[in-house]
């Protein structure tokens, strides 16, 4: 059975949890979608095809997020092996918070079934800063990915998830940003070395262009409440770069400025801070103790990726990270 974990907020009383599922049309899940079930242990789902001819069993498991912070420092020496082949990186505290990093390597899959572990976009290396460390690498992704019109995989590793179902049809809305926060975050730091490939490659063909990485962070309002007072969950996606990082529901960006290759061995120090006065935003300390602010981290090896812009072979390494807060 293929893993999946969902958080859930703490206090959720896990013996009657009914999942609400978006399936690709004409599929059918059993047990069926939005039934209560019994999340104590993990629950099997199995999703058909319309024809029938094709199924797949899911085993979800649901935990408890403590209302407490997740980790806030980053070593990348943890990885999962994924559907026997790609790396998921993970953190954990003393405390049992757990961290789960996301990225495209899923997606990349599909394109790429063939592909080594160390051929993903995203992937953990030897000589980091200090001990192992992330290594993201954008990749061609052969004749299926030229296909449906997406030439290149950018490396990535954001906090959030990886929607697959939104991966072919709307790529930029898969890379789903944020997490609970309960804290307001100051800065972040860490560690980077970057060389741009030598081709870059956008609409189709190479160009004279120079590729270059993105590093940033956002804070945001994760829900949206209507003129009665009701509550929506906001999810800010990949789209928001294109947007310069503006959206109704933005409080702070951290965004390294000036992002250049590095030279030779050379780790790269940065230290950027949360801007909260450009979107003019002030926190509601209530709120933010019952986690309805959200925050994400998102590195990524081409900056225009999202869109398939960038230069094969661009190499991001990224080591001993900090999100530090109020």
């Amino acid at each position: 059975a293929y893993p999946i974990r969902i958080s859930v907020k703490e206090g959720t009383d896990m013996t009657s949890l009914a999942p609400i599922f978006e399936l690709t049309p004409g599929a059918t899940i059993s047990p069926a979608s939005g039934s209560v079930q019994d999340f104590t242990t993990p629950v099997r789902y199995t999703v058909t095809s319309e024809d029938k001819a094709w199924h797949r069993v899911y085993a979800i498991t649901a935990r408890e997020q403590k209302a407490s912070n997740i980790p806030t420092t980053y070593h990348f020496e943890k990885v999962r092996i994924m559907q026997n082949v790609w790396q998921e990186f993970y953190e954990e505290q003393d405390s049992g918070n757990e961290l789960t990093w996301a990225s495209g390597n899923k997606g990349f899959k599909w394109a790429m079934s063939g592909a080594a572990t160390e051929d993903y976009p995203t992937t953990q290396i030897d000589n980091g800063k200090t001990g192992k460390c992330v290594k993201l690498e954008t990749r061609l992704t052969g004749d299926l990915g030229n296909m449906v019109g997406m030439p290149i995989a950018a490396g990535n590793l954001f906090i959030g998830s990886f929607d697959m179902l939104n991966a072919i049809t709307n790529p930029l809305s898969a890379t789903r940003f944020g997490t609970p926060f309960y804290n307001k975050p100051l800065r972040l730091t860490g560690y980077y070395k970057y060389k741009a490939g030598e081709q870059f490659y956008e609409n189709g063909e190479y160009t004279s262009r120079k590729d270059i990485f993105n590093i940033y962070a956002i804070f945001y309002d994760g829900v949206k409440y209507d003129s009665a007072g009701k509550g929506t969950d906001v999810t800010l996606d990949g789209n928001l770069p294109n947007q310069n990082y503006e959206h109704p529901s933005m409080v702070a960006l951290a965004l390294v400025s000036n992002p250049q290759e590095t030279d030779g061995d050379e780790w790269k120090f940065f230290d950027i801070p949360f801007d909260y006065q450009r979107y003019g935003k002030k926190i509601d300390e209530a709120r933010l103790t019952k986690g309805e602010y959200k925050i994400s981290i998102i590195f990524a090896s081409s900056k225009d990726g999202a869109t398939f812009e960038g230069a094969p072979g661009s190499t991001l390494l990224i080591d001993e990270v900090e999100l530090i807060y109020e």
